[in-house]
């Protein structure tokens, strides 16, 4: 990659790290059962509440996975897969600029046949 994309990649990380953190800042997810009597509405409120944490999680993964996307930019890392060294494909890094493995990599990843540390 050259140094116009990856400026390019790390601008979009930029925006989309500070979008997570703003999303992230109005999560509200205290239960106030208090004002609930109802079992039926309190059970709404809790699942609800329950879907918003699971989101709120997935979106802090994505944080740290853009934080450390950002950190491999600045110590010229960025855009080579952490298993094999290979170069990712750059058209993988434009869609998903987190990107850590190339993609042999991730469908090994992701079948729990590659540790992700």
């Amino acid at each position: 990659m050259n140094k116009t994309q990856i400026k390019e990649i790390k601008e979009k990380l930029i925006v989309e790290r500070d979008a997570l953190i703003e999303k992230l800042k109005g999560s509200d997810l205290s239960i106030d059962d208090a004002e609930t009597p109802d079992p039926v509405d309190l059970a709404v409120r809790n699942y609800s509440k329950n879907v918003q944490l699971a989101v709120s999680e997935n979106e802090s993964k994505q944080l740290v996975l853009i934080d450390e996307a950002l950190l491999r930019i600045e110590d010229e890392e960025f855009g080579t897969c952490l298993n094999c060294e290979k170069e990712i494909n750059p058209k993988r890094l434009a869609a998903i600029p987190w990107a850590r493995f190339c993609l042999d990599c991730q469908s090994l990843q992701e079948q729990g046949l590659l540790d992700e540390d």
